[in-house]
């Protein structure tokens, strides 16, 4: 598994080695996606390091071929250092949440954005049927116009040439099972974790986070919100200031 990664070194000078912080990105989208997002973190101290998935981005591998998840969570082991802070974002909160339930190596405190938990499921009995095809291609039914409040943003995701709206039949089902184990084991997540989503997601299945009765994981909603909170015409600053003060208070 060939992936591009790439690090964000902030220079705010510091007595102490400076936070870490990991990002996971979403499904179609790319880790150039997050540079407003990393500069936040850069300008408070933080070391920022973010990769593309397989199948995305700059990484190698055919569009929305994302391959054996567990090669991922396999990478994360080997990719992350010690002493660090987590976030993920939709594909990628699972990704982040499943990575934290499996690994030893825990981060300090871990953010979960509209991540993609639970029953997600689409036409599972027609990829079922389609399972001996692993490697078909077919689009991920992700409308740009459902990701954001901001519609700049929107059309912006819409040109971005490394963008893309594709699954693998393969990874498709890897999906969504991994969803439905990440909600079964949400309780081995040991660590102090946020949950942010949009009241208005249709992304993902945001009533399947009734389902979490974990006591280190705060669930904060934000009203008229939709997927990508990072730019939302409502809750923008509201969001960012609840990730920045959950990271750096003690």
């Amino acid at each position: 598994m060939r992936i591009f990664y790439r690090y964000f070194i902030s220079n705010k000078p510091s007595k102490n080695e400076q936070p870490k912080l990991y990002i996971v990105h979403g499904l179609g989208e790319y880790s150039g996606r997050y540079e407003k997002f990393i500069k936040i973190f850069n300008e408070l101290g933080f070391d920022v390091f973010i990769f593309d998935l397989p199948g995305h981005g700059y990484s190698y591998g055919k569009k929305g071929d994302i391959g054996n998840f567990y090669e991922i969570y396999y990478f994360l082991e080997n990719y992350i250092q010690e002493d660090y802070f987590l976030f993920g974002h939709s594909l990628g909160g699972l990704l982040a949440a499943r990575f934290v339930e499996i690994t030893e190596n825990k981060p300090k405190k871990l953010v979960l954005s509209s991540p993609a938990l639970g029953d997600i499921s689409q036409m599972k009995w027609l990829l079922n049927m389609l399972s001996v095809f692993p490697k078909l291609t077919f689009s991920n039914r992700i409308d740009p116009f459902d990701l954001s409040t901001n519609r700049k943003v929107c059309e912006e995701y819409k040109r971005d040439p490394l963008v893309h709206d594709k699954i693998t039949v393969e990874s498709a089902i890897g999906m969504f099972a991994q969803a439905e184990l990440a909600l079964k084991d949400i309780d081995k997540i040991d660590v102090q974790t946020l949950l942010l989503y949009g009241t208005d997601d249709k992304v993902v299945n945001i009533s399947e986070y009734e389902k979490i009765q974990n006591p280190n994981i705060n669930i904060i909603s934000f009203n008229k919100g939709k997927h990508e909170l990072f730019e939302c015409v409502y809750n923008k600053n509201k969001f960012l200031e609840t990730i920045l003060n959950f990271y750096l208070s003690s």
